[in-house]
């Protein structure tokens, strides 16, 4: 399978070293706005000029802007990604039937958002269930914080409350109500008033929250951002049951990269039996993720 990454940021790093690892895949190269100094480094403009030289793509831009913007530059691939905003699925795998449905586009294949979102269907017998995230760096809010124009560097960490899994178990489903979100933000000092607004006005990400602002500079940030870890639970209480599934990764970006890798190899079976336009996990029966059909 000839492969493509689109975006280099943390997941497109781990895709690179991940890809090159695997016998069963050829990299074409690395797409990225950015000039890099790669080897596999190709112009995002050049794109479609590789249309018949690539089998699928692995798109890593961030959620909160960049890979909806940037889907109808990517028309005409088979495609899988990790787009992570909850509350935007729907509409992005709308937007992606409507531009790309001629093509298959399998998207939202990270941990959450993916991984959790099966656990979640799995548990939802007598209520709804539960998904408290953290503690950890959250990659696709940290990058909604640099798209702020003031903004130099930012990195985010959400936290479930001290007595989050007693709400839980009282009743407790709001995930506003179940978090605090802590930024870490270099900035313009002159915006960090107006920086703080936008921040905590952010709908789908900060908006709603408990959100710390805590305002430091560029070089305390980049330590911070070398933390990679991130965690997050599912649990559901029910009549006479629990149950309970949690992820554990010392890397937020290399689990996700495994995840988008393990899609990616099913897409040729996926167009075999006839899947096409845009689907997301929940779309995908298991036997197709399962390596020996064993129940």
């Amino acid at each position: 399978m000839k492969i493509a990454i689109v975006g280099y940021g943390n997941v497109g790093k781990a895709l690179l070293q991940l890809v090159k690892q695997q016998d069963d895949m050829q990299l074409v190269g690395v797409f990225s706005r950015r000039r890099l100094t790669l080897p596999e480094y190709l112009p995002f403009d050049s794109i479609q000029t590789y249309r018949n030289k690539i089998d699928l793509l692995l798109v890593a831009h961030g959620s909160y802007g960049d890979i909806a913007q940037n889907a109808q530059a990517l028309c005409g691939f088979d495609r899988v990604d990790c787009f992570d905003n909850h509350t935007k699925i729907a509409s992005y795998k709308s937007l992606l039937s409507t531009i790309n449905g001629k093509n298959l586009s399998v998207v939202a294949t990270g941990w959450d958002p993916g991984v959790l979102s099966i656990v979640r269907a799995l548990f939802d017998f007598d209520n709804v269930p539960v998904t408290l995230w953290g503690e950890g760096v959250s990659q696709g809010h940290s990058n909604a914080l640099r798209t702020i124009p003031e903004v130099i560097d930012a990195v985010q960490f959400t936290r479930p409350l001290k007595n989050a899994t007693q709400l839980v178990s009282q009743g407790e489903s709001d995930a506003t109500k179940l978090h605090e979100r802590v930024c870490y933000v270099a900035c313009v000092q002159s915006a960090q008033q107006k920086v703080e607004q936008q921040i905590k006005a952010m709908p789908y990400y900060f908006g709603g929250y408990q959100t710390q602002v805590i305002f430091c500079t560029p070089q305390e940030v980049r330590k911070l951002r070398q933390t990679t870890h991130h965690c997050g639970r599912v649990i559901c209480f029910g009549d006479g049951f629990s149950c309970q599934s949690t992820v554990d990764m010392q890397s937020n970006a290399h689990f996700t990269a495994k995840i988008m890798l393990r899609y990616a190899k099913i897409v040729p079976q996926l167009k075999a039996d006839g899947y096409i336009g845009a689907v997301d996990v929940l779309d995908i029966p298991m036997k197709y993720l399962t390596k020996n059909n064993v129940l």
